[in-house]
């Protein structure tokens, strides 16, 4: 992963960290929305097929420790209720079974002030898909003191798993963006927009291809909480596969849409 910053010094500097408060109980709803379109090409024409779903997530984050100098917060995540739903008819027993796997499971992990997210390896034994779900805060914040106008650049490889619908190979280049300080210097907004890079190299073109992928974003960090109270993110994927010669498909290129909307509950 590499960093670089730039941009000008101007305003008030501050230091963005994700530093919650130990005994905090943080309690977030995310929405996801996703839409997937493939197109199949064979020797007697082509085929074109769209599938809609969508996911309510209720949760909470129990924060059980802090560790001094920067050495991240350790916290416990609680799934209350999962909902899903697809147009996809052959998809809908398996969506109701995963609603059921994902209720009630836990997971600990670890995030650090930049934002980064390290799962228990000796944990709580928690499905890919929670585990995915914690990590969706991307590891975005410099480790000093930045103002207001000022951008950097973040490089890192794309998550594994088929959370695009395909398992894919490559790296995100992200631009970040410290947009705004408001409510007394409570509340900063980060933006981001990236691009997927397809892997390279030996064996990079085999299988399921990254043909472009773009994110944007925004997210509002609370500083005195020490975490984000809401974030939108954008995804769109485009992948190419090339099936063996024998099934009688020349391709298939695949699109998928998703925009999630993450928000976290205030203090009660």
């Amino acid at each position: 992963m590499s960093i670089l910053v730039a941009g000008r010094l101007w305003g008030q500097a501050v230091t963005l960290q994700i530093k919650p408060h130990v005994g905090d109980t943080l309690r977030t709803r995310l929405d996801q929305q996703s839409e997937m379109t493939g197109l199949r090409r064979t020797t007697n024409g082509e085929a074109s097929a769209m599938v809609m779903s969508s996911m309510k997530m209720f949760s909470r984050a129990i924060v059980e420790a802090s560790a001094d100098k920067g050495g991240g917060t350790t916290l416990l995540a609680v799934t209350d209720s999962v909902i899903l739903a697809t147009s996809d008819e052959h998809a809908r027993a398996a969506a109701h079974a995963a609603e059921a796997q994902m209720r009630g499971q836990r997971v600990r992990f670890r995030v650090s002030p930049d934002g980064s997210v390290g799962m228990n390896q000796s944990g709580d034994g928690a499905p890919r898909e929670i585990a995915q779900v914690v990590s969706l805060m991307p590891a975005a914040f410099p480790k000093g003191p930045i103002t207001v106008g000022e951008s950097w650049i973040r490089e890192m490889p794309l998550p594994t798993g088929a959370q695009f619908g395909a398992q894919l190979s490559g790296k995100l280049h992200v631009t970040f963006r410290f947009d705004s300080l408001t409510h007394g210097g409570d509340w900063a907004f980060v933006s981001m927009r990236g691009e997927m890079q397809p892997a390279t190299g030996p064996g990079a073109a085999s299988g399921t291809v990254l043909e472009k992928g773009l994110v944007t974003g925004t997210m509002l960090v609370d500083q005195k909480r020490g975490w984000l109270t809401e974030s939108w993110f954008s995804i769109v994927v485009s992948s190419m596969t090339t099936p063996p010669a024998a099934t009688g498909f020349l391709s298939m290129h695949m699109q998928m849409r998703i925009t999630q909307h993450m928000r976290t509950a205030d203090r009660r």
